[in-house]
């Protein structure tokens, strides 16, 4: 019973906020019930008596509402809203244990002050006042806890989404990484070790984007893109060229983690991937109107149609970006597709600050900018 009371007590803050309207109540109260078998006309000869019948509404209050509050905590605990049952469950419960403080609270002033006296008119009426209060209030507490696990239950399914999302690679890209390390193993054994570690500080990064908030700096991702594009320069040769264009003031800016890798996946499968000759992907950023505009572009053949519906179909990748982007900003991001590849509208919120590296991604991407053999166009 103690654990259940100490675990139904709310922090000391909302314990003071409850304290203080608790005694507001019993003024309140104490005054109406004064005001009932007095007469206010007597308020000025029987301030002693207003002063008691506040002081006893205080106790029968404080004695009702704890029990309640633990009662209520037992209730939640070990019987779920689930059934009618459970449901009538709670309000006779409720009921009881309300009948029982009043009982208990009348006798603990009884014992107190001798003097202490109740008609049954009076008794019944606090009663029945009484009762009516703690269902009332119970009602709305029941309801408040409900909305609560809702928005608990809303978050984690945000949550798992998000990271279901964050987790998507495409596992061809995976197969083709291996394929491709394996025939660069004992022909080019330096070139396939590099290959490996960048592989390996890809999926790191995936791995951590996975269980960090959901967002990263627009370097974080450029340097991740770089590194899923140099495993893929190991495939393609030298067919493959990669143009950076992104200003160093704007790859602080936050935007949600895994967005850009995607994107220049779905440049090489239909960029490189789709034609015979060489192929250039570009990825530029540029800032305008509080916006992130964020095109990756390829020099292949291109959409068909630029429906962005229509590519949507093709795969997960376009589509995991869209939904993410929703996820974190509903309408105000835009995904448009162009001829030659896709451009991203991204919303900024404030300016954002460079932030240190971890050791991690030390480890995981070094300090040169240009370690990835791309170009990075001023």
């Amino acid at each position: 019973m103690l654990t259940a009371i100490r675990n139904a007590l709310p922090g000391p803050r909302r314990l003071a906020r409850q304290a203080g309207l608790l005694l507001g109540i019993s003024v309140l109260i104490g005054a109406f019930l004064f005001h009932v078998w007095t007469g206010l006309g007597q308020l000025s000869e029987r301030w002693p008596t207003l002063l008691w019948n506040v002081y006893f509404t205080l106790v029968h209050a404080t004695i009702i509402v704890a029990s309640v509050r633990a009662a209520m905590y037992v209730l939640r605990t070990s019987v779920p809203l689930q059934s009618r049952r459970a449901v009538a469950l709670h309000v006779g419960t409720l009921s009881v244990v309300t009948v029982v403080a009043f009982g208990t609270a009348t006798g603990l002033c009884k014992a107190l002050h001798p003097g202490f006296d109740l008609s049954w008119d009076v008794l019944l009426t606090s009663a029945t006042t009484a009762s009516a209060a703690t269902l009332i209030w119970s009602a709305f507490s029941y309801m408040s806890a409900f909305y609560q696990r809702l928005r608990e239950a809303e978050a984690a399914r945000y949550e798992a989404r998000l990271s279901a999302l964050r987790a998507q690679i495409n596992p061809h890209f995976l197969f083709n990484a291996f394929n491709s390390i394996a025939a660069l193993v004992r022909t080019r054994p330096g070139e396939a070790e590099a290959v490996v570690e960048d592989l390996s500080d890809l999926f790191r990064y995936a791995l951590r984007a996975s269980k960090d908030g959901g967002t990263a700096t627009l370097g974080d991702e450029l340097e991740a893109a770089c590194r899923y594009l140099s495993v893929e320069k190991a495939r393609y040769r030298g067919r493959l060229t990669v143009e950076i264009r992104v200003p160093e003031q704007l790859r602080p800016l936050p935007i949600p983690s895994m967005t850009l890798q995607p994107l220049v996946e779905n440049a090489v499968q239909h960029g490189v991937g789709e034609t015979q000759g060489d192929c250039t992907v570009s990825v530029t950023a540029e800032r305008a109107d509080g916006t992130l505009l964020l095109r990756v572009l390829d020099t292949g053949p291109g959409f068909d149609s630029t429906d962005l519906g229509d590519a949507l179909g093709e795969g997960s990748g376009l589509a995991n970006v869209r939904e993410r982007l929703e996820l974190f900003f509903g309408e105000a991001a835009q995904m448009r597709l162009l001829p030659q590849g896709i451009e991203l509208q991204i919303p900024l919120r404030g300016t954002a600050e460079t932030r240190p590296r971890s050791a991690v991604e030390e480890h995981a991407f070094g300090s040169d900018e240009h370690a990835f053999g791309m170009t990075e166009a001023e």
